[in-house]
């Protein structure tokens, strides 16, 4: 059994360029993959649309300096696992 099979994992930035490649890789590894980014637009294209994410990343937006709602989205999600990727 591999590490990441079924591990919950939360990712910070998830719609950037490292956390679109994390995502995938935890994705192929069989993780249960979710993320917070802000809720602005990414630029067009982008590689989180282009490796086809969305479908794949349970996909949470808010802003992540709001104390309330990282421990409202932490603990609906109940991570096993955090990435702190978000500039």
């Amino acid at each position: 059994m591999h590490i990441w099979k079924n591990k919950k994992v939360l990712i910070t930035g998830h719609t950037g360029f490292k956390g679109s490649w994390l995502s995938l890789w935890l994705k192929n590894k069989q993780a249960n993959v979710s993320g917070i980014s802000l809720k602005t637009e990414v630029s067009n294209p982008n590689l989180f649309s282009i490796l086809n994410l969305n479908n794949e990343v349970n996909d949470f937006r808010g802003d992540i300096t709001s104390l309330k709602y990282c421990i409202r989205t932490i603990k609906q999600i109940k991570p096993e696992i955090i990435f702190h990727m978000a500039a």
